[in-house]
């Protein structure tokens, strides 16, 4: 473990740490650095926890998805009622990682997560004593709405493998190599060794979960049921059990129609008692944001989004259902970044409201047959809390509480703070996931807790919004968030703040490039980062993404960033000037590209910051289809290095990452790649039979005669469009242009592996110093046999 400091914020303040702040940012310091996780205060104010998330280069295996590399944390506790030197929560082995998920009602107890080796299991931590009592449970990450919620102090319910193997969030390329090994061993015997999709193939098979019953105080854990469940809700009174099914993918929409990624998914409920379960038939495609229960448990609110316009449905905990869609109104469901159909409802007392539309109004209707609006409400209203006949809403930035009887408040401004019973997945962005208060801001500064339905002890506390608070004990505990201040914890209690605990102070030595606002013609600008001491205007590296516009310096561009797939402070520390463009949505996506990017290189070089003559062109994912969409479009752009970009729009409908395809995921790989052209980023808004100008238009693949700067394509073995940067190659070879492609063996659509990170930048450096410099060593190679072209052909 490397250092970790407890100082007092007053005398950080006097430390003057830029003083000492000389060291360039290097990839192993990037690899050096570790991170905070979950922080999150329990219900009773008591106890404080929080991760200590390792660095990239410390973590025992490295074959994990993304997610693998958040759950190798340590845990610690604070004491809050005498706080002193955080200390570990429980006794934690080397090789191992650590998760916070849910606090028990009282905060008696915490949920915890263990990854060790191929192993993935829930712990119970008793908070008095530390002692913890390890289940044989593989809880589900959550990523849906929750995989774990509380009865009691005693008891809690979880989603998890059936077999207790690793979630496949979790199980990445180690899933992948083991049935690609066992599919092999039987072609090798001459067995058969297949996979068949479509047609008359077998149906797509749906991932089997279980849901368990355990007791936390033993952890014997009690199967229920088994299905393909996605999300839970527990109802209030713990008796029952709602189930998201995950179902089908329905067919695409007709060629007239964007696609969107739909699958028919369903509904469950159980009796956590009997065991008892049932599926309703009429709910047989809802909403994946809206699962919520009564106040009295007596029936679940959900939209059915099958049909237009969407239903809202009550199902009761026998199954009956009862579509309570008010003539003339029906709920909106707007699709999210995911592509799927969202809805938001909940309860009003025991009636239930939604948000929809009436002719034309839109807002948040009570489900009654005249449909009576919640008026004084802002189009942007949420919400957010739910009491026994009162309901807290955001709305235009404020806390409002509306009452069953039409009475309304204004609580002050809208603020937020830790969940201790979190943390929660997609759902908790559309619901109140059970709050029974929000958090305001008064006009002094401090946070308070405001209740849905009134009560006396509501406390206020100076806090940071977006902490962890203790309204008992009046402390809370923040990151913060200043880059004068990198990767500290906070306690603050009154007007005394001081810093508890403290990552990378390695920091205070290394020196980062300031932005510097650049404005070019019509109102093009970005934020450049030029080198320090330059002798003369250096090169510059132009790192694109379209679509994307920065009122305020990137945070990945901060010394503290752990981001690896795209560093670029790396590149200004060897000498290049780093220019981030704002490229704001376009009617077609390639639309006046490199024009836009140019108007700010030249109003930079207009100041002497930059040489407008050596300008390269750096991007990642759809940041890589933007630099080699731009090279394509002026021939001013002398060097272009991309990582796992898009390059044919024409086929992304066709490409299959490598796991997917063997587990015959063909049709949700087509049926992403169609969404992500049509209604997504790409924003093809038609098909490409009915558009194919469009996607050429906007393709680098159809524009390949027209680059002419030497191209380094770098691409992971696991990205799902790795024949995008395989295409792009064979097309630049054919026309005999200076292009490398390299190939990240284990990489997915970042960059994982130390081996491959240091691989990457010593690439990256070596092709922008070749092309923007003249200089530069010999090519670096991928791998000893067979070495890759990783020098222009």
């Amino acid at each position: 473990m490397r250092m970790v400091v407890l100082v007092l914020a007053g005398l950080l303040a006097t430390a003057c740490p830029a003083l000492a702040r000389q060291e360039p940012l290097t990839v192993d310091v990037i690899l050096g650095l570790e991170s905070f996780g979950r922080v999150a205060i329990d219900p009773s104010g008591a106890v404080a926890v929080f991760e200590e998330r390792r660095a990239r280069g410390d973590l025992p295996r490295h074959d994990l998805e993304a997610e693998g590399a958040n759950r190798y944390a340590r845990l610690y506790r604070i004491d809050l009622d005498a706080p002193d030197r955080p200390r570990p929560l429980l006794v934690m082995e080397e090789s191992a990682g650590y998760s916070v998920g849910a606090f028990s009602p009282s905060g008696r107890r915490l949920a915890v997560s263990r990854l060790r080796n191929d192993e993935w299991r829930l712990g119970i931590v008793e908070m008095a004593t530390g002692h913890v009592v390890w289940t044989e449970v593989a809880p589900e990450l959550g990523l849906w709405g929750r995989s774990l919620e509380w009865l009691s102090d005693d008891a809690l319910v979880v989603l998890g493998m059936p077999d207790g193997a690793l979630p496949p969030r979790l199980a990445g390329p180690r899933a992948e190599q083991a049935r690609l090994l066992a599919l092999r061993a039987a072609a090798t015997a001459g067995s058969p060794a297949a996979i068949t999709v479509g047609g008359d193939g077998p149906p797509e098979a749906l991932p089997a979960r279980r849901l368990w019953r355990i007791d936390a105080v033993t952890g014997e854990a009690a199967a229920i049921a088994d299905g393909p469940f996605l999300d839970l809700e527990a109802s209030p009174d713990g008796r029952y059990a709602a189930l998201l099914l995950d179902g089908p993918l329905l067919p695409p929409p007709s060629a007239d129609t964007a696609s969107e990624v739909r699958r028919a998914r369903g509904l469950g409920i159980v009796d956590l008692i009997t065991g008892a379960a049932v599926r309703p038939p009429e709910a047989g495609n809802i909403s994946t944001s809206l699962l919520a229960w009564s106040p009295a448990s007596h029936a679940l609110l959900v939209a059915a989004i099958g049909e237009a316009p969407a239903r809202i449905l009550t199902v009761a905990p026998d199954g009956a259902a009862r579509d309570v869609t008010p003539a003339g109104a029906h709920p909106t469901t707007p699709i999210d970044f995911q592509g799927m159909a969202t809805a938001e409802g909940g309860w009003l007392g025991e009636t239930p409201i939604f948000k929809g539309r009436s002719g034309a109004r839109e807002g948040w209707f009570v489900a009654r047959a005249d449909a009576p609006p919640l008026v004084s409400l802002s189009p942007d209203a949420r919400l957010v809390a739910e009491g026994r006949s009162s309901v807290l809403f955001t709305s235009g930035g404020r806390i409002i509480r509306l009452g069953a009887d039409g009475e309304r408040a204004d609580l002050g401004a809208a603020m937020s703070a830790v969940n201790p019973r979190g943390p929660f997945g997609l759902r908790a962005q559309s619901g109140p996931m059970k709050a029974a208060f929000a958090v305001a801001a008064r006009p002094d500064g401090r946070l308070c807790q405001v209740w849905a339905d009134p009560e006396p002890e509501s406390r206020c506390v100076a806090a940071t919004p977006g902490g962890a608070i203790s309204w008992s004990r009046e402390i809370s505990l923040d990151r913060s968030v200043s880059e004068a201040e990198p990767d500290m914890l906070r306690l603050q209690r009154g007007p005394r703040r001081e810093v508890v605990w403290r990552l990378n102070p390695e920091l205070d030595e290394i020196s980062v490039a300031a932005p510097r606002r650049i404005t070019g013609v019509g109102g093009a600008g970005g934020w450049l980062y030029p080198p320090s001491n330059p002798t003369a205007a250096p090169p510059v590296i132009v790192v694109p993404y379209q679509g994307e516009a920065y009122p305020a310096p990137p945070w990945w561009m901060r010394r503290e960033s752990t981001s690896l797939s795209l560093a670029p402070q790396l590149m200004v520390a060897a000498g290049y000037a780093i220019l981030i463009p704002d490229l704001p949505a376009t009617p077609e996506p390639a639309d006046g590209l490199a024009q836009r990017i140019l108007s700010v290189v030249d109003a930079a070089a207009a100041e002497g910051l930059v040489d407008a003559d050596r300008i390269g062109l750096w991007g990642w994912s759809f940041g890589a289809w933007s630099a080699v969409m731009s090279a394509a479009q002026s021939p001013r752009f002398d060097a272009v290095v991309a990582l796992n970009g898009p390059m044919n729009f024409s086929t992304v409908i066709g490409d299959v990452g490598s796991t997917l395809r063997l587990e015959g995921g063909h049709a949700l790989a087509a049926t992403a790649g169609a969404r992500w052209l049509e209604s997504g980023q790409a924003e093809m808004r038609d098909a490409y039979w009915r558009a194919p100008d469009r996607y050429r238009r906007n393709s680098p693949f159809e524009q390949a005669d027209r680059i002419t700067a030497p191209t380094l394509l770098v691409v992971g073995e696991y990205d799902l469009m790795l024949g995008q940067s395989e295409q792009l190659y064979g097309a630049l070879h054919r026309l005999n242009r200076p292009v490398a492609i390299t190939l990240l063996i284990g990489e997915d659509h970042g960059v994982q592996s130390p081996g491959n990170i240091r691989l990457y930048y010593d690439q990256v450096r070596d092709w922008f110093d070749r092309h923007l410099r003249g200089s530069g060593g010999p090519a670096v190679p991928a791998s000893d046999a067979p070495r890759p072209p990783s020098a222009p052909d």
